[in-house]
């Protein structure tokens, strides 16, 4: 369940992960769940792909996931397990990301908007099957890529795109449109991130770091300034391109075009970054 353009001679060390904007929904998860799709709907970072239309084929490479995020988590530990959720013991080891869990968002998320996801607990089974169908395939995928780039280059230019909700944003005066995250200087250079906050900035956009994201796990897990690979959280505000509430697109073209002018033109100083 991956779409992915990967180069098959690339001219530059940069990858796009899109992990949540799938919105496919196996049998087996449809088969424990106690509410109606269009309510789990609500946790995809919806059609965020299409963000990504007018980015040339030959500029990036591109991996982005189909199944939804409310089935499994990609930006998640696969040890991210609340073993509540399961009729066994599925994870023996401690659980990571004991704060996501808490919220009910761990790597097998169990409450949406407040509301139980399941009818009843789910067979170890299942916890085996998702993983294996949709979580291992695109870590395999992104590690081998990274790795390659890494290897051809000798660095790599990671960013993971995702959409957050306006009323995310409460707390600003003013809501930022693009919030990147590092991991606070951990997982890139502030160089890179000085360099795509202001290619975002020259479009008129106002953009925040590390706050309120810094950055989930796939930020933390594959970004490392020191191995030579950076990568950058893209968390962009959804009231830019949808409607919130009917959950429909409106006029998406103008940030398709900002992806495509920034991308389609990247120009950050590989040597600079190599030094």
């Amino acid at each position: 369940m991956l779409e992915y353009i990967i180069r098959k001679n690339p001219k530059n060390p940069v990858l796009i992960t899109v992990p949540h904007s799938g919105s496919y929904y196996p049998e087996l998860f449809k088969k424990h769940i106690k509410l109606d799709l269009d309510i789990i709907r609500k946790i995809e970072d919806y059609q965020s792909d299409k963000i990504l239309k007018l980015v040339k084929k030959e500029s990036v490479d591109i991996l982005i996931a189909k199944c939804s995020r409310a089935v499994v988590d990609l930006n998640r530990s696969s040890k991210s397990i609340d073993n509540n959720m399961f009729n066994e013991v599925v994870l023996f080891d401690h659980p990571e990301e004991k704060k996501m869990i808490s919220y009910g968002l761990g790597v097998f998320p169990k409450i949406i908007s407040n509301k139980s996801i399941f009818k009843t607990k789910l067979p170890i089974s299942y916890s085996r099957k998702m993983l294996e169908k949709y979580y291992d395939p695109f870590h395999r995928l992104l590690s081998k890529q990274l790795e390659y780039l890494l290897k051809k280059f000798g660095f790599c230019y990671h960013f993971d795109l995702h959409t957050m909700p306006s009323r995310a944003l409460k707390n600003f005066k003013v809501k930022p449109d693009i919030v990147l995250g590092n991991n606070f200087g951990k997982s890139s250079s502030e160089n890179l991130i000085s360099y795509i906050k202001n290619s975002f900035e020259k479009f008129g956009l106002k953009v925040e770091i590390n706050n309120p994201y810094a950055g989930g796990f796939i930020t933390r897990k594959y970004g490392n300034p020191l191995t030579g690979i950076e990568t950058v959280q893209i968390e962009i505000n959804r009231s830019l391109y949808m409607d919130e509430t009917s959950h429909r697109l409106n006029d998406i073209h103008y940030l398709q075009k900002i992806f495509s002018e920034i991308f389609n033109n990247f120009e950050y100083s590989f040597k600079l970054a190599a030094e």
